[in-house]
């Protein structure tokens, strides 16, 4: 194995490791509740790292479970300013908008 076949790979083992504790249902549905309670009508799932992780497992079986509980989401665009000095350099990846 090559070293960037290598860094490929801790790459995405990374990424998902880290989905699936972003989107598990249960913690999910425990922030769904906490923002109902507080008279909110939707929760964004913020992420702490810029990546796209729509495609993951752990995020269509997450689509799944908002299915069946009818839910509606949408993954919307966040922009990462990674240089204020230089504001041409931006990061986008989405993160999921769940409303009820």
């Amino acid at each position: 194995m090559k070293r960037a076949e290598g860094n490929y790979l801790m790459a995405a083992d990374f990424r998902k490791r880290y989905a699936d504790k972003l989107f598990k249902p249960s913690t999910i549905a425990t922030a769904i509740d906490e923002a109902a309670f507080n008279g909110h009508r939707q929760y964004r799932v913020v992420q702490e790292h810029p990546f796209d992780l729509s495609d993951t497992d752990a995020a269509q079986a997450l689509e799944e479970w908002l299915d069946r509980e009818q839910f509606h989401y949408i993954w919307r665009p966040t922009f990462l300013e990674q240089d204020a000095l230089r504001p041409s350099i931006v990061t986008e990846y989405p993160e999921l908008v769940i409303s009820w």
